[in-house]
């Protein structure tokens, strides 16, 4: 009697691909969870098979809840609480258009540098309403990534009430990780954001923030 043919399980590294979950496009945490509940990764141009966008990720982070068209990047009409593009002083003002920064990187990536975004999730539960929690996110953002490393930061702020969840307040923060004062195509990568380490510096800046903040 013939052999009965083995059925070929799915690989992996198709997990990526195939998932319409941008959570699935990066790999989360490398130093494990945070206490201080952030939620650190790095976006690469190609991870577990797939091939990855600025502006295809970004679009989902500002979009928490499909607009009446769809999935379509090409068609931005945010429905997050709130979305702004945080840039370095000196940057360019067209820049402030999340659209043209995050094409801009994704023209601009350095084929021998991996790196698109680096992702942060800002847990903002301790927030008593959502204008505070709005400037806790975008004065961190601005200090730490904009006055201190001259990068520019698509952020969004996520209010899940909004649907009725119970889940709390949280922004997302996608960090263009090339510096802006000579313009996205001559600047040079944030060595210590892109790597792992990055997480244990993001989190040692957030812990920090609050402090002063709060």
């Amino acid at each position: 009697m013939a052999a009965r043919p083995r059925r070929r399980t799915p690989a992996k590294a198709a997990t990526a691909a195939a998932s319409s979950n941008p959570q699935d496009w990066l790999f989360l945490n490398p130093g494990g969870v945070s206490e201080s509940g952030i939620v650190f990764g790095c976006l690469r141009k190609t991870y577990k098979g797939r091939t990855n966008s600025a502006v295809e990720f970004g679009w989902h982070k500002a979009h928490p809840l499909a607009p009446p068209h769809g999935v379509d990047t090409s068609r931005w009409a945010p429905t997050a609480e709130r979305v702004e593009v945080v840039l370095p002083t000196g940057a360019d003002d067209g820049l402030l258009d999340p659209v043209v920064l995050l094409a801009r990187m994704d023209a601009c990536a350095v084929a021998r540098e991996k790196a698109l975004l680096v992702y942060l999730t800002l847990p903002l539960g301790h927030a008593g309403k959502v204008h505070e929690a709005w400037e806790c996110a975008r004065s961190f953002v601005r200090n730490r990534f904009a006055r201190e490393r001259g990068l520019a930061t698509m952020l969004a702020l996520h209010s899940p009430g909004r649907v009725g969840s119970p889940n709390p307040l949280h922004a997302h923060a996608l960090i263009v990780p090339r510096r802006l004062s000579l313009g996205i195509e001559h600047g040079a990568y944030d060595e210590e954001l892109i790597r792992d380490a990055g997480q244990a510096i993001v989190e040692a800046d957030w812990t920090e923030h609050l402090a002063a903040f709060l």
